[in-house]
This record gives structure tokens, sequence and C-alpha cells, in this order.
């Protein structure tokens, strides 16, 4: 084969690539439990029960006994968003979202709740970051 022929092989090979990882765009996996800011809104601070919690969202990805405080647990609901595809290793465009949402129970009624949102950085340094930021609600004065 003449270089010529090589190169315009090479050539072609690439923009079939190239083709295909276009078509292949970018994928996201979710993992957890995504909580909309309507249905927070359904929260009251000392009238939600930790059965009714349970009974909208399902059961907690995870929860603790808080040591020192009688009768009071901490409920955590994690959301795990990673979006990416081929080219995201070269523009920086890979990201990862991650929100969890804290709900405080004491005597099996919610005492207050807030979420947290994770900002991560691209492969490139840049900082991603979701909007609306840190969201507090269902204080009990």
């Amino acid at each position: 084969m003449t270089p010529l022929a090589r190169r315009q092989a090479l050539g072609a090979a690439f923009v079939v690539a190239a083709g295909a990882s276009i078509g292949c765009g970018s994928s996201t996996s979710t993992t957890g439990v995504r909580i909309g800011d309507e249905t927070l809104r359904q929260f009251k601070a000392g009238v939600t029960t930790e059965e009714w919690l349970i009974a909208i969202l399902g059961e907690p990805t995870s929860w603790s006994i808080v040591e020192g405080l009688p009768n009071t647990k901490v409920f955590r609901y994690s959301l795990d968003e990673r979006q990416g595809g081929f080219f995201s290793v070269f523009t920086g465009s890979s990201s990862q979202n991650a929100a969890v949402v804290y709900f405080i129970l004491t005597d099996g009624v919610m005492t207050r709740y807030w979420t947290d949102r994770e900002i991560e950085r691209t492969i490139t340094g840049r900082r991603v970051e979701e909007a609306g930021g840190e969201k507090a609600g269902g204080l009990i004065p």
C-alpha cells in the first residue's frame, strides 16, 4: 500500500470512528432517589411522621441514630447522576451531580430537613455547579 493510500485509509477510519462516537453521544447514569421541590414542600416540620416520609419516598438510602439526643434519627436520601460520553474526555464536559436530602426525626416526627448539592470538577478542572445551590427548609423555630 502506498503512503498516500495508507493516509487515506487512516483518514477514512478516523471519520467512521468519529461518526460512531457522535452517534453514541453522551450517557447518563442515575442512582438513588430524586426528590423535587414540590415534594419537599409537602413535608412539614412538627407534623410529617417517619411513616409518612417512608410511604412517600421509600426507605432512605441510609440512616443513623444521633447519640446524645434521645429518640433522634437522621434519614439520608441520596441521588447520584453522572453524565459523559466519548468526547467528554477531550472537552471536559463529563460531570457528576450528587444531591442528598437530610431529614431529622425526633420521636418519629420530622423536625427539620435540608438538601446539599455537590459541586464536581470536570477532567479539565472546570467547576460544574448545580443551579440553585443549597436549599434549607422545614425548620421548627
